[in-house]
């Protein structure tokens, strides 16, 4: 009898981890679903509108770019990531440009279309001339910013005075 009674005990015990590790499952597939179902209608991705110095909400237009220092100061690529956020830019990266003897900044467009790559240029003040098509299937961004001397002409500094 003794053995008859370890053997149920571990049954019962067992079908308790079943029942709990089924209820756990059904809470989680309940969580997946209702929030794969309810959070996408929530979410709207922002876009600047440089006009207005504010963000607008427009589906699908999130403006991705990284920022890359050409002037050897410390601390610039930082400053200008932190203005293009402000107005709704999705800075991904900042760090070094090959040279730090730019003279004049400029936009790397990497996709085809120049369209964000020339709106992150009227973000910036930089004149459209400088907005340069180099297209890099490898790199997932739409444009690299890369800071020159005349950053002080720009408007993260122009405004910031004001």
């Amino acid at each position: 009898m003794k053995k008859d009674s370890k053997n149920s005990f571990i049954n019962y015990s067992l079908n308790i981890a079943i029942i709990l590790l089924g209820i756990l499952c059904a809470y989680l597939a309940f969580s997946l679903f209702s929030s794969s179902f309810s959070s996408k209608d929530n979410i709207e991705p922002t876009t600047a509108d440089t006009t207005k110095k504010n963000i607008t909400k427009q589906p699908g237009q999130i403006i991705q770019l990284d920022v890359q220092n050409g002037t050897g100061i410390n601390g610039i690529a930082s400053l200008f990531s932190d203005y293009l956020r402000k107005f709704g830019f999705d800075v991904v990266e900042m760090g070094n440009y090959k040279s730090d003897d730019v003279s004049k900044t400029m936009i790397l467009s990497r996709k085809e279309d120049i369209t964000n790559s020339e709106k992150i240029a009227i973000a910036l003040g930089v004149n459209k001339k400088y907005v340069i098509q180099q297209i890099n299937p490898s790199l997932f961004i739409d444009a690299t910013v890369v800071i020159g001397k005349d950053f002080k002409e720009l408007k993260p500094f122009t405004e910031k005075e004001k």
